[in-house]
């Protein structure tokens, strides 16, 4: 398990930064299931915690891209949150392209895995109503997309952090990733997706009545944020150990001198 030793390395040297970043998201979630649960008729609090959550969530996945790039560019070099965020901000565009063309077609495959399967089971809900009625078949439909969606959903933004390209010419490129060569990352992804199913089985916030099941809920959220980010760093150190070369960058991702510019060989 050599890679996810280098990540943990990697961790331990900027835990300051990996602590921020996963507290952010801890905190998103939480917001989250706030806006489940309060009133449902719209009411100013509830307003702002849908604002609150939109800012949050957003300096969370700034922070997190901002954090691979520098991974990439100087390894265990800790940088302050404002560096990281104003690096991740030249991905921002990306980040929502992707996003527009990824979720849609995540959950039109989750809803076709839900009509395959519906004939084998009891469920006699529609696909949304699952959420509510059978959390393990909901969880199962969008395992099976991400399955599916493995390598784009894994290297994307990988390709991007490292090779500065265009959103379209980085599904060109995913071509030349091939995962057989990633074992680490693809068993921490699997591992990753047993976790999600151990969260059905668990109290969220709604159900939660004593103080344990509390600190369980934030200790599952830490580990899920921990394994993603791992995740996000195997991506950009196999990329990065792929060596391939991309003439095309987007923009000068150091015009703004946030980062010395990698050694040359």
């Amino acid at each position: 398990m050599t890679e996810i030793k280098e990540t943990l390395r990697i961790f331990k040297a900027r835990w300051p930064e990996i602590t921020f970043i996963i507290v952010l998201y801890v905190l998103s979630l939480f917001v989250k299931e706030l806006l489940l649960i309060a009133p449902t008729k719209p009411t100013m609090p509830k307003s702002l915690l849908r604002l609150g959550h939109f800012i949050i969530i957003v300096v969370a996945i700034l922070l997190k891209v901002g954090f691979q790039r520098t991974v990439y560019l100087e390894d265990r070099k800790r940088h302050s949150p404002l560096t990281l965020l104003r690096t991740g901000k030249l991905f921002l565009g990306r980040i929502v392209g992707f996003s527009i063309i990824y979720v849609p077609i995540l959950f039109i495959l989750a809803w076709l895995t839900f009509i395959v399967i519906k004939p084998f089971t009891t469920l006699k809900t529609g696909f949304w109503e699952t959420f509510e009625v059978s959390p393990f078949a909901y969880q199962l439909c969008f395992a099976t997309a991400t399955l599916i969606l493995i390598k784009p959903l894994l290297l994307t933004f990988p390709l991007i952090v490292v090779l500065d390209c265009r959103l379209f010419e980085t599904f060109k490129l995913l071509k030349q990733c091939k995962l057989r060569y990633a074992r680490e990352l693809v068993i921490l992804y699997f591992f990753s997706m047993g976790v999600l199913f151990l969260w059905v089985f668990m109290p969220n916030i709604k159900s939660a009545t004593t103080f344990s099941e509390f600190l369980l809920i934030v200790g599952r959220s830490i580990l899920q944020q921990f394994i993603g980010l791992m995740m996000a760093v195997m991506g950009v150190r196999f990329v990065a150990s792929l060596n391939l070369v991309y003439y095309g960058s987007a923009k000068d991702i150091n015009s703004e001198d946030l980062l010395r510019s990698p050694p040359e060989d």
